[in-house]
């Protein structure tokens, strides 16, 4: 090589080197494109030293394989394995393709060996392409390889853990008598009892006391306590007048577990 021409011959101008080395697609032999393709500098440097660094070139190689396993759950990291090369080189890329398709490329590794993961997969079937060019002691060089396909599966969706039954929060039921007291009979005795409290809680017990068709009345609320079992037994004294109807209505509410009874109610 002692011309122009031979230098860009052989380095590759006439084929379309600059655009694969991404300095633009002219065709064009100058000694500018020349001195960039080999010193990859903007600055020309001459054609003595162009020469000298060709001389000295050592080949372009290009070994690529997938490390690993070929499937796997998204998102599944694909190890890629290059060797190092020598020569000039522009560009390594490893371009990955997703059911055919071109999704995108790693950055430009350049001349470097080593384990590389360019990107993170997802479900389907995905197709790596290595790909490397340059200037190689024997000209311009561009070489591809196709790696093994690697088949990603979508993450299993979790079993959706079963609602747990809500258990039934257990009635309050209670009931009210009236029972003969001592004395006359006006004087009589109001018996409320009942069950479904917590034990040991204290229970309201809400009377109101209706005589006849007058206004009902309902008075301060009494306390009772529930038994170990949830149980209420209260008696509390009344009058029942003497030819006229008197009615008590009770409700029952737990101060602890707030279940309120039904109302009861009972006539003298």
């Amino acid at each position: 090589m002692n011309t122009l021409k031979e230098i860009g011959d052989f380095v590759g101008i006439p084929q379309g080197s600059a655009e694969v080395a991404g300095y633009g697609g002219s065709r064009t032999i100058r000694l500018s494109m020349v001195s960039l393709l080999v010193t990859r500098r903007e600055r020309p440097t001459s054609m003595r030293t162009i020469i000298q660094m060709l001389q000295n070139l050592t080949p372009i190689t290009l070994e690529a394989q997938i490390v690993g396993s070929r499937s796997g759950e998204e998102p599944f990291e694909p190890i890629v394995r290059l060797n190092a090369s020598g020569g000039i080189t522009w560009r390594t890329f490893i371009t990955y393709y997703l059911n055919g398709n071109a999704m995108g490329s790693s950055d430009n590794l350049n001349s470097s060996g080593g384990d590389f993961t360019p990107t993170q997969l997802g479900p389907g079937t995905w197709q790596f392409v290595v790909s490397r060019s340059g200037i190689s002691n024997s000209g311009f060089v561009s070489l591809s390889k196709t790696l093994d396909t690697i088949t990603v599966s979508a993450r299993p969706q979790p079993t959706p853990q079963p609602t747990p039954t809500p258990q039934p929060t257990p009635s309050v039921f209670i009931s009210v008598a009236i029972e003969f007291g001592v004395g006359g009979l006006e004087n009589r005795v109001l018996r409320i009892t009942g069950n479904g409290f917590t034990p040991a809680e204290q229970v309201e017990l809400q009377i109101t006391t209706r005589v006849d068709s007058d206004n009902p009345s309902t008075g301060s609320p009494q306390i009772t306590t529930a038994d170990s079992l949830g149980f209420i037994d209260f008696k509390q004294g009344v009058f029942c007048t003497v030819g006229r109807r008197t009615t008590f209505q009770v409700q029952a509410i737990g101060l602890i577990s707030s279940r309120r009874s039904n109302v009861a109610g009972a006539s003298c």
